[in-house]
């Protein structure tokens, strides 16, 4: 997406629950920064050894992805407005194995992930108003601008 069609997109606020749900994402990161900082400063007290390497490897990498992801969802909370931009729903899906986790690929947008009511109530191959959250890449609405679609 270019930035010159960002520029002619709505906007609108974001609501309530969007800026909670927002706030309640970055509490992952929150937790492994204190697991992190714990290993380096109480684990050698508790256990009588450093930790080990492979546990502080683990733990750095995933604070740093998930400080990434925080920092995604604190650019979204601060601008305050969601996108609205018009784009077809070429597939949706869900993460499998876990239930948790729901995607749609648009033509225009790319991948984005969806709240499970964006994505319960979609239909590949329909055009859409979709209102997300650009640099989180969430979906929080998909409002149907035709009848039309695919069926599968």
């Amino acid at each position: 997406m270019t930035l010159s069609s960002i520029a002619s997109s709505d906007i609108m606020p974001l609501t309530f629950g969007q800026k909670a749900r927002l706030i309640v994402d970055c509490l992952p990161a929150l937790f492994f920064v204190l697991a992190l900082v714990f290993c380096l400063t109480f684990f050698d007290d508790i256990y009588g050894a450093p930790p080990p390497l492979v546990l502080l490897l683990f733990l750095g990498f995933v604070t740093l992805w998930m400080g990434y992801q925080a920092l995604q969802r604190t650019r979204d909370l601060a601008s305050g407005v969601a996108l609205v931009v018009e784009d077809v729903l070429a597939r949706s899906w869900a993460a499998r194995g876990t239930g948790r986790g729901f995607f749609g690929k648009f033509e225009r947008l790319g991948t984005l992930s969806m709240i499970p009511k964006a994505h319960f109530g979609s239909q590949n191959g329909r055009r859409y108003r979709v209102i997300y959250s650009p640099a989180s890449k969430l979906v929080w609405a998909l409002e149907p601008l035709d009848q039309g679609g695919f069926e599968f």
